[in-house]
């Protein structure tokens, strides 16, 4: 299952950010559309794991509502998307009801490629 939800993560960011930058309809649409498209069909193509995967897409269409300048090629947010997967994993019974949790495992997802990319420049 582990590997759904990261499949989920990265097709969730993806799609957010080539709506968003290639489509030109904004961020907030584009989350929208990724999270309102997840909640509608997951459920009901994986009856089990659907809602659970529905929450996934919506972690990471909110990781891909970013600035260009910081996320210039699809291929940050495709890694953006690997990590919020990965953290949703191993936080899936921390702050379980509480709010803004979805919005901060997508904040830390962003902030962690940003640094790795940084400390990639320095040391490259």
């Amino acid at each position: 299952m582990a590997i759904v939800i990261i499949v989920v993560a990265i097709m969730a960011t993806s799609l957010t950010y080539l709506i968003t930058f290639k489509l030109k309809k904004g961020p907030v649409l584009a989350s929208a559309i990724i999270t309102l498209a997840s909640g509608i069909f997951l459920p009901y193509l994986f009856p089990e794991k659907g809602a659970l995967l529905a929450t996934v897409a919506t972690t990471g269409s909110y990781a891909a509502m970013v600035s260009r300048d910081k996320f210039p090629k699809l291929l940050d947010i495709i890694f953006v998307g690997l990590i919020a997967g990965t953290v949703f994993i191993l936080t899936q019974e921390v702050f379980v009801g509480v709010g803004g949790r979805l919005g901060s495992i997508a904040a830390i997802s962003c902030f962690t490629w940003l640094g790795i990319k940084k400390i990639k420049d320095k040391v490259l």
